[in-house]
């Protein structure tokens, strides 16, 4: 045997026991490594969304020499109940049609294994955890600010997803983080429906700022109108045009500022009953009650954004009333004589 040969096998004998002491260490000890990975992009998460993440974590295990292995299902719901499951059958064949909303799902796989390159036949702990929703209500978030927890629980509060793995083999550790990180990208967007909504959500500050525009445009087209019937029948002398002007300017800064607050009212008005009133989509289709409220909160949605285009309409309407009143300026002038 070749020098760099004995040195090739004297490296793979260390790592392996390396990797034995490891086991040895943990097994009796109990501490291993942990990797975190957050996720907080606004995905939507389905009954089958849910089984296929285990389906791709067990064709994962089930290449590997497996010890044993244990999978734990917890889930809270709205009404305050916290359901935990013991196996994945159980979680499975329950039955889903309930009236409650899902607030969150904990997905726990805990398994022991034996590597090809272990000297002796010590197994492997790991235990791979994947939260799903933010389980803590706005004032237990709060909670967690004032009582001093660390930046890492904050930031694992506020995440969508939480992928938590217990270690003890790297490479297995990135691969089965690679399988969630694969499985959450193909996840649908919690607003694939909404584009619309979002939209005018994104640009609500410059809608707000059109509405007004378009109050103040029309009491312009009424300012062109009279101020031309003025001039038309009146004969302005040279004496009288600063005293003219000084009427027209007034009543034009009368009529400017009616139409610049009234124009903030009714955007005002508009944005809180329309635009702020829309809401997302709920992240859970699980059970029945988050079935009902995802067809619930496209309803409303709907209604908003019909009210919305209503309020525009309206507000487009006010320059062509304003345009027809102008027209009707010399008539009523003729009247009020």
């Amino acid at each position: 045997m070749s020098e760099m040969q004995k040195n090739a096998n004297q490296t793979v004998a260390n790592q392996a026991q390396i990797e034995q002491f490891k086991s040895l260490y943990y097994l009796f000890k109990g501490k291993r490594d942990t990797d975190i990975k957050l996720f907080t992009e606004n995905k939507h998460f389905r009954r089958r969304d849910i089984i296929e993440l285990n389906e791709s974590i067990y064709q994962k295990l089930r290449l590997l020499n497996l010890v044993t292995d244990t999978n734990s299902v917890v889930i809270s719901l709205s009404n305050k109940e916290i359901k935990s499951f013991g196996n994945w059958n159980e979680f499975i064949n329950h039955n889903w049609n309930i009236s409650p909303t899902t607030n969150y799902i904990t997905i726990e796989w805990d398994f022991n294994l034996i590597f090809p390159n272990q000297i002796s036949a010590v197994p492997q702990t790991h235990t791979l955890r994947v939260r799903i929703g933010n389980g803590l209500r706005p004032n237990e978030m709060l909670q967690v600010i004032f009582q001093g927890g660390e930046e890492t629980d904050l930031q694992e509060a506020q995440s969508q997803v939480v992928c938590k793995i217990d270690f003890v083999n790297a490479q297995l550790c990135s691969e089965l983080q690679m399988i969630v990180s694969n499985w959450y990208d193909a996840l649908p967007s919690n607003t694939e429906n909404h584009k619309l909504i979002l939209f005018l959500l994104k640009y609500k500050s410059h809608i707000k700022k059109l509405i007004s525009l378009l109050f103040l445009t029309a009491s312009l087209i009424i300012l062109n109108y009279s101020v031309s019937y003025f001039y038309k029948n009146n004969e302005i002398s040279l004496n009288s045009i600063l005293k003219s002007f000084y009427k027209i300017a007034t009543f034009s800064v009368f009529v400017i500022y009616i139409a610049i607050t009234f124009g903030k009212l009714m955007s005002e008005k508009i944005m809180n009953t329309s635009i702020a009133k829309f809401a997302k989509n709920p992240m859970f289709e699980f059970t029945k009650g988050d079935e009902n409220k995802l067809l619930e909160t496209n309803k409303k949605n709907k209604k908003f954004l019909n009210r919305f285009f209503i309020s525009v309409i309206l507000a487009i309407a006010t320059n062509v009333i304003a345009y027809g009143i102008g027209k009707l300026i010399p008539t009523i002038a003729e009247i009020i004589k």
